[in-house]
């Protein structure tokens, strides 16, 4: 078979649009720094793919008429070639003091005691195959995400994880001890490489998997500990008012998927309902904020 290596390197702020045409028309996605202020990404289509490689480039044009974002390259290349190729962008990524995020085909195994942590336990490996789908902590926005997963997650815990892409935060809350996680999407491409996930992890037993998005019938008021919204700057304040509901009073907000001069909207939605904010995390341009919801 021949394939074709389709790459691009775009601004930080169009990261998000194009790394979604990628994982929902191409095979594998990676990404990588391309100077200062660009982002590499490349994906992979049979070259027999007319269709996908259609919609892809409706996509990307479509986005380089708000901005240039460059050119789409597309390269052919042989089977073997691109089955090396996409997986060599791809290495073990250590997050926080314990996390390890692990493509399927290296070989590690866990350090008895986490680098750099006073909690003397050992690094939880989470093992992904980032062909299935977008998130696999290599985003700025899913990597901060997953430092806020590791700080706020504790033994029995609660955790709803809005827009859950490939599942990986729910799969990291359940391994660092929740009791229950409600992991929700409304992309059919992410509810199928979720529930992969979850099984090749097995952490399936403790995630429940939704597709839809809030509200929803299932997802009741003072029900998390934890809430996970690594979205959009616009989809947290449209649905802000459902997920701080969904809170206990002693929960937090997570909120993501947002550029830092997209952020100020998100800042002045919540703090109009009477959140508080308690933590950011910022990379590149991208941010994530920690929110306790009203305490009245």
């Amino acid at each position: 078979m021949a394939w074709q290596e389709l790459s691009i390197a775009v601004p930080h702020e169009f990261v998000e649009p194009i790394s979604y045409l990628f994982s929902r028309y191409g095979r594998g996605l990676s990404m990588e720094p391309d100077g200062p202020d660009r982002i590499m990404l490349r994906t992979y289509l049979l070259d027999s793919s007319k269709q996908r490689l259609a919609r892809i480039d409706v996509g990307v044009r479509l986005v380089s008429s708000l901005s240039d974002i460059g050119e789409l390259a597309i390269k052919e290349v042989s089977d073997e070639d691109w089955q090396n190729a996409w997986k060599a962008h791809f290495t073990l990524l250590k997050i926080g003091e314990r996390l390890v995020i692990k493509p399927t085909w290296i070989d590690y195994e866990p350090q008895p005691e986490a680098a750099g942590s006073d909690s003397k336990k050992p690094e939880i490996i989470i093992e992904l195959d980032p062909g299935l789908a977008f998130g696999t902590g290599y985003h700025p926005t899913t990597y901060t995400c997953l430092e806020a997963v590791e700080q706020h997650v504790f033994e029995g815990a609660t955790v709803l994880d809005l827009g859950t892409g490939s599942g990986i935060l729910s799969i990291a809350a359940a391994r660092l001890g929740a009791s229950k996680v409600v992991a929700v999407d409304t992309d059919p491409q992410a509810i199928k490489a979720a529930r992969q996930n979850f099984r090749r992890t097995r952490t399936n037993k403790v995630i429940t998997l939704i597709q839809g998005s809030l509200p929803h019938a299932t997802v009741g008021q003072n029900q998390f500990d934890l809430a996970l919204a690594n979205i959009s700057a616009r989809a947290v304040c449209d649905r802000a008012q459902f997920i701080v509901s969904c809170l206990k009073k002693t929960g937090i907000l997570v909120a993501s998927g947002m550029m830092r001069d997209q952020s100020q909207q998100v800042l002045d939605t919540l703090s109009y309902m009477g959140c508080t904010v308690l933590h950011e995390w910022s990379r590149d341009e991208w941010v994530t904020i920690a929110f306790r919801p009203p305490q009245g």
